[in-house]
């Protein structure tokens, strides 16, 4: 029984631990498919952003928390009971976007892990029953932490869960799981790769290239096309707002170090942002020329032109479909730099400052570069020394009584008399 209990620990444990990690890591994200609930609900409107973050980011904390908790076998009656209420609440969830698909997947990982409505329902069956099982026999299997420091523990996990979440939201997520990371071209000018097969009039099959098609007179009759690479998931197109002509091929990249602002939704421009981006226009045209600093948004006119007059801009401004935008970048307004066309750093404007670019050797390729995984990777080795120590210390008193009886076993014995 007792491994029975530890693989159930360890199995959903490590699951809500992966669920609020993936989830807090991107904040914004998270907030985005809370809101395609509430869409879904028709009741958008009348939740504010404010508390579906908040709410989203607590359920986060909370799922981590459980999932280490459960992992350890810290609070042996109290952890599955909270899991078993989590699940209570999930299980119907993800069964009614599994019979509705009223929105495209459940978000439960974030952009981590991408999993069917249905592949989502059976997963939360598998984990409910896990959860009912602990409830009845947590207690059958030792815990690895005293009692007394399982608080500690949960206050650490949740000091590391704030750290990435406050990173995540002020800047950009520490892990970005979508398909514009860092060192990756901005747009795909390439698409699919396609082949073509083809029978001539002997029955011989032949597979072609786009470039080496047979000619229409020839002896080769066209049969299929087969794709030979995943379709990309990129999707950024930027617009031109007087003729809404694409202009991705001709915008993107126009100078070899190039800005690109961002602004989802125009009227969350503000006047605070307009100071940091003119400034960021003036160094970019003056070192890069015409086109080194753009911004795109959405296709709002009336919105587009407020928020301009607002930010006072004299750079271009193109339009993208909103989706796009939060897919490349999170944040109201974020920057994105790039060097012929491959990202180099993003982060949002609130939280660049301008004084890494007054010194003339200054690059601007390398001013805002971070390394979001290693910064990750150190957050989460000091939470694990952390837990391993509070674990040891935990066992202290224990070894220095075992010590003592070791070393007078005589007055141990006279007192047992």
């Amino acid at each position: 029984m007792k491994i029975a209990v530890w693989l159930a620990r360890i199995i959903a444990g490590s699951t809500f631990l992966l669920s609020g990690a993936a989830k807090m890591i991107d904040p914004e994200g998270t907030l985005i498919k809370i809101e395609a609930y509430l869409t879904s609900w028709g009741i958008a409107e009348s939740v504010p952003s404010e508390l579906a973050l908040v709410g989203g980011c607590g359920l986060s904390i909370l799922e981590f928390i459980i999932g280490l908790l459960l992992f350890t076998g810290s609070l042996r009656r109290s952890t599955p009971i909270a899991a078993t209420l989590i699940m209570a609440f999930m299980l119907p969830l993800t069964a009614y976007i599994a019979f509705t698909d009223s929105v495209a997947d459940c978000g439960c990982f974030g952009d981590f892990i991408v999993m069917s409505n249905w592949a989502t329902f059976g997963k939360n069956i598998l984990l409910t029953s896990l959860c009912v099982f602990l409830l009845r026999n947590n207690t059958k299997a030792r815990y690895i932490f005293k009692p007394w420091t399982q608080w500690i523990q949960i206050a650490l996990a949740a000091i590391f869960m704030l750290i990435i979440g406050i990173i995540g939201y002020h800047e950009q997520p520490l892990i970005d799981f979508r398909p514009y990371p860092i060192g990756e071209s901005l747009i795909d000018n390439e698409g699919p790769q396609m082949t073509y097969v083809y029978k001539d009039t002997e029955g011989n099959i032949r597979e072609f290239a786009d470039d080496e098609l047979p000619d229409d007179d020839s002896k080769w009759e066209f049969i299929e096309a087969r794709q030979t690479s995943a379709p990309s998931k990129k999707m950024l197109a930027l617009f031109d707002r007087n003729l809404g002509e694409d202009v991705t091929e001709d915008v993107i990249a126009a100078t070899e170090k190039q800005l690109i602002l961002l602004i989802p939704e125009p009227s969350a421009a503000t006047a605070a942002g307009s100071y940091t981006a003119n400034e960021l226009n003036y160094y970019m045209t003056d070192r890069y020329g015409k086109g080194a600093f753009i911004a795109v948004t959405d296709a709002k006119p009336d919105a587009v032109n407020e928020a301009l007059d607002l930010m006072m801009a004299e750079y271009p401004v193109y339009y993208a479909d909103p989706k796009a935008i939060k897919t490349v970048a999170r944040g109201d307004m974020a920057v994105v730099c790039l060097t012929n066309g491959i990202i180099d750093w993003k982060r949002t404007l609130s939280s660049i400052n301008l004084d890494r670019l007054s010194d003339e050797s200054a690059n601007v390729a390398t001013a805002y570069s971070t390394d979001g995984h290693r910064t990750f990777m150190r957050l989460t080795i000091t939470l694990i020394a952390a837990e391993l120590l509070l674990a040891l210390i935990g066992f202290i008193p224990g070894l220095l009584r075992l010590h003592r009886k070791s070393t007078h076993p005589k007055n141990s014995d006279a007192s047992q008399q």
